[in-house]
């Protein structure tokens, strides 16, 4: 490590970010801090689901688009591998991570009545950091990790309170298992000292999500959606120490949005969204947490009905990056999102109840050279994603 290195500076941005792994839907690993789509059938089409339901995960992005599935069951996984390099000091100190989440997700929704309908999209995101070594030679530091898988049930209803118009409203019950190891502080006398590994914790969640469709013809719908912040409990042993700036807690913040869809011809539909991420209450937005910043996403997609048996997907999403240059050492155990990802994905049907999906998704590389206080730091970040999804209409 080279003489000229600030420990300190290393260390302080180690105490304060030391962990997250980027949770639950409430942005994306892709798309902020969850995957770009809730389902793989959205994460075909970039995300693009405020007004475009495709299938029953769409509560997680419009709980009234579950007024548009029908009677059907979903369930899928999808594998996340972020790939990062965390340098410090000098390009010869240099961590690298690259293991491989896998995100589950899925759903249940019946069409009680023609204007009725009951379901529950199954959602959230895993994901964290494994450098393989400690970040610092500092005896006692162990190996620089952190793991937060954090699942989301949105118990969903909506009703069809007019021809063309339908509302939706979901809770969204969270829960989230955390753990972090490797972190390193400085001392009031000017040493550093590691701090130990509290294992695994769990928390609990809860939050609202209400939505809206406008349907005003078959071939144009217009969505709008609102999902409130997540409050969840506190994670016991890192309230205490790494998680104290935000009360022992990792909040998922609100996030709302707009989106259009419209049927250019009967077998294609193109759709857009624009969505915003809030996590400036949150640990993650906060100064003595991560220091993200809110983000706007702009994503645009379209779906092609070959025939009767395949559909054809591609999709685009682009956003601000949360993580500035001042506060990147603080991020050196936050898996850092990409802002800009491109998608191709298909669907093919065995019957008329009976369908498998699959998608590629790739995020571009984005690098962050730190300033300020992170001066001599520089993180790059590039994502993978590819799933698969079995999806039964009745």
């Amino acid at each position: 490590m080279s003489n000229g290195f600030d420990r300190m500076r290393y260390a302080r941005g180690m105490a304060a970010g030391a962990l997250l792994m980027l949770p639950v839907h409430y942005a994306r690993a892709v798309d902020g801090i969850s995957l770009s789509g809730s389902g793989v059938m959205s994460a075909g089409v970039g995300g693009t689901s405020i007004a475009f339901a495709q299938d029953s995960t769409v509560a997680a992005d419009n709980p009234a688009g579950m007024g548009l599935v029908g009677s059907r069951t979903d369930l899928g996984i999808q594998l996340l591998e972020p790939l990062t390099d965390f340098e410090y000091g000098s390009a010869s100190n240099r961590l690298h991570t690259g293991r491989v989440y896998p995100v589950p997700n899925g759903g249940a929704n019946w069409q009680i009545t023609p204007r009725l309908t009951l379901g529950v999209s199954l959602f959230g995101v895993g994901v964290g950091t494994s450098y393989g070594r400690p970040a610092l030679p500092i005896a006692g530091a162990g190996v620089a990790q952190s793991s937060l898988a954090t699942a989301i049930a949105a118990p969903t209803v909506t009703y069809r309170i007019t021809e063309h118009n339908i509302i939706g409203v979901s809770l969204a019950l969270a829960y989230e298992r955390f753990s972090a190891n490797g972190a390193i502080v400085p001392t009031a006398d000017g040493t550093l000292r590691p701090l130990p590994s509290h294992g695994v914790s769990s928390a609990f969640g809860y939050g609202a999500r209400i939505g809206y469709i406008w349907q005003p013809t078959p071939a144009f719908t217009f969505g709008a959606s609102y999902a409130t912040r997540i409050r969840m409990s506190q994670l016991a042993g890192y309230k205490s120490d790494l998680l104290a700036s935000g009360g022992g807690r990792i909040d998922i913040g609100a996030q709302y949005g707009i989106g259009i869809a419209y049927k250019i011809v009967p077998s294609v539909t193109v759709a857009a969204d624009w969505l915003h991420l809030q996590v400036s209450n949150t640990i993650i937005g906060s100064a003595q947490g991560f220091g993200w910043q809110n983000q706007d996403f702009f994503r645009v997609g379209a779906a092609w009905d070959v025939d009767s048996r395949w559909t054809l997907r591609t999709g685009f999403s682009r956003g601000n990056h949360p993580i500035g240059p001042s506060v990147v050492a603080q991020n050196l155990l936050s898996a850092m999102p990409v802002s800009t990802a491109v998608s191709a994905g298909a669907s093919y049907r065995f019957s008329k109840s009976d369908e498998v999906s699959g998608v590629f998704e790739y995020g571009f590389p984005v690098t962050v050279t730190g300033n300020g206080s992170s001066t001599g730091f520089s993180e790059r970040t590039k994502t993978e994603v590819v799933g698969i999804s079995y999806g039964h209409r009745f």
